[in-house]
């Protein structure tokens, strides 16, 4: 005999396959772009501490930005957030500034390090992953208003999850010999001109 029930659990399954591969999808497009600032932010992060600033950090900005999508998907927060968001882009732009400035000063010195003018710390983590995952803000909002409670619950988890990865993937290339060597040679420079890049990213956004 046929049993209808025999069919609903594969098609359960399927769909929250689907649905969780969705929102791997939708983190993997909106903060691929995050890598290259976790990987800066490792490489400048000199103790113990200011690594633990670095995770807190970002998961702190990701947080926010899916906090505030969630309330403006609700309704609950009416404000356009978003217009303001590109002017946190005026933080790594002027660190980048001070420190191509730094460099330009003490050029003559061998391999100076690819450190930041000021320490890494957790205010400067979350307002770098707030400025540059600010344009995030535009696809959150429309994927979550179409989201129940429990369908939030799953994304948070999976984004959450991702994050690790991120953060993962990004502290073993800061460690990778490549990157390593290549930072101590090009770093002092190059570290302070893809700051002043991607500020200029975030604040014409």
């Amino acid at each position: 005999m046929y049993n209808g029930s025999n069919l609903a659990a594969p098609r359960k399954v399927s769909r929250t396959l689907s649905f969780i591969l969705t929102a791997v999808g939708i983190f993997f497009v909106t903060d691929t772009d995050d890598l290259v600032v976790l990987l800066l932010l490792w490489l400048a992060a000199a103790t113990p501490l200011q690594r633990r600033h670095v995770v807190v950090g970002q998961y702190l900005g990701i947080a926010t930005l899916i906090l505030v999508s969630w309330l403006v998907s609700r309704g609950i927060l009416r404000y356009n957030v978003g217009g303001l968001v590109h002017w946190l882009g005026l933080v790594p732009l002027s660190l980048g500034l001070m420190g191509l400035t730094r460099w330009w000063r003490n050029r003559g010195v061998a391999q100076l390090p690819p450190t930041l003018t000021h320490p890494v710390s957790l205010p400067l983590v979350w307002s770098l992953t707030i400025g540059n995952g600010g344009d995030n803000l535009s696809i959150y909002i429309p994927y979550f208003t179409h989201l129940d409670t429990p369908e939030f619950a799953v994304v948070l988890v999976v984004f959450l999850t991702m994050i690790g990865l991120w953060l993962v993937l990004s502290h073993h290339w800061a460690r990778s010999t490549v990157a390593s060597h290549f930072f101590a040679r090009f770093g002092a420079w190059l570290s302070p001109l893809l700051f002043i890049g991607i500020g200029l990213v975030i604040v014409l956004k």
